[in-house]
């Protein structure tokens, strides 16, 4: 009898033993997934690490403040209150306001004005952002000076609109992943429709990151990249595959070439870049790079070490080319 509930407890004891084993091994192989929409797109955050309520919440609220920030689909955004205030008067602005059109200002100068963010008049008036019912006549004079940013006060000198969609969402990205790094996560892939951060390792293993078929309506990955040579990676895409119209049979595109203030048109499919700094600078980097065409957007990225890399249209088919950098970091 005593010999028997012995042999009982020891079983009872091993599985047991065995309950614990398998419920660690669990733990250890399942990531927690946070998503939702924002922006007109999705997010989403997938850790290895648990994320308690309070990081979930503080998550969103990063989310929904960069979205009252920089909204062109806000009327109380701080950008569009921007926009429609009086011009040749100083309007205080927020500091992460004044740091986005600061950032942009300077790439504008970098890129020679293909990165441009004061074209939201041009947007709207193609369908792409609302209007409010507000007058979206250009008057814009390209031989002077369009605002002056000093401090956290702005300046607008022409009564054009900011347009930060360019920029918002890797601007939000590179955020989340300043916000986990405070807070002591070292292992997740942030993505907000397209615009990534990887970080650190998924279970022991690289994250691994698919970059779409621009010729294909669905989701069909041509080319998949991992960061593991790198412990930090960030990637943007720029393309015209997705947001696009025919109005009375001319294609418009999102995206605006600056030196015509008409949608883009070059043998482009998409454009991606990748960063080892910032989701904001890779993010704000493909539109200008899509903006150049393949010729101008290659001869810049060779020339300011950018990992880009191209999908062309070749008489129908797709070519996949890469700059200099992306070769370097071994993707």
């Amino acid at each position: 009898m005593f010999k028997r509930q012995f042999i009982s407890k020891i079983f009872a004891f091993l599985v047991g033993l065995g309950c614990i084993y398998i419920a660690y091994e669990y733990n250890s192989k399942s990531n927690t997934i946070l998503n939702g929409s924002i922006y007109g797109t999705y997010w989403t955050l997938n850790s290895t690490e648990y994320v308690s309520d309070k990081h979930s919440t503080n998550i969103k609220n990063i989310l929904n403040r960069i979205d009252y920030i920089a909204s062109n689909y806000k009327e109380d955004s701080e950008v569009a209150i921007v926009n429609n205030a009086p011009l040749n008067t100083f309007i205080n602005i927020s500091e992460e306001l004044h740091y986005l059109i600061e950032l942009s200002t300077e790439l504008n100068t970098l890129t020679n004005g293909a990165y441009d963010i004061t074209l939201g008049k041009i947007s709207a008036k193609n369908g792409f952002s609302p209007n409010f019912g507000k007058d979206l006549i250009i008057k814009n004079d390209i031989n002077n000076k369009k605002y002056d940013i000093n401090s956290f006060n702005l300046i607008k000198y022409q009564n054009f609109w900011f347009d930060l969609s360019s920029l918002a969402k890797g601007y939000a990205v590179q955020e989340i992943h300043n916000y986990l790094q405070e807070n002591n996560f070292k292992n997740y892939l942030i993505d907000i429709g397209g615009e990534i951060i990887a970080n650190g390792l998924n279970q022991g293993n690289p994250w691994i990151i698919g970059i779409q078929d621009p010729q294909l309506s669905s989701n069909n990955i041509i080319l998949s990249i991992s960061n593991k040579n790198l412990p930090f990676l960030s990637i943007a895409t720029s393309g015209e595959y997705r947001n696009f119209k025919y109005v009375d049979g001319i294609l418009l595109t999102h995206t605006i070439n600056p030196s015509t203030n008409k949608s883009i048109n070059n043998k482009l499919k998409s454009v991606s870049v990748v960063s080892t700094v910032s989701a904001d600078i890779a993010d704000a980097y493909a539109t200008a790079l899509n903006v150049m065409g393949l010729s101008s957007a290659m001869d810049f990225a060779d020339k300011n070490e950018i990992a880009a890399l191209f999908i062309v249209d070749r008489d129908g088919s797709e070519k996949i080319i890469k700059s200099k950098k992306w070769y370097d970091l071994k993707l």
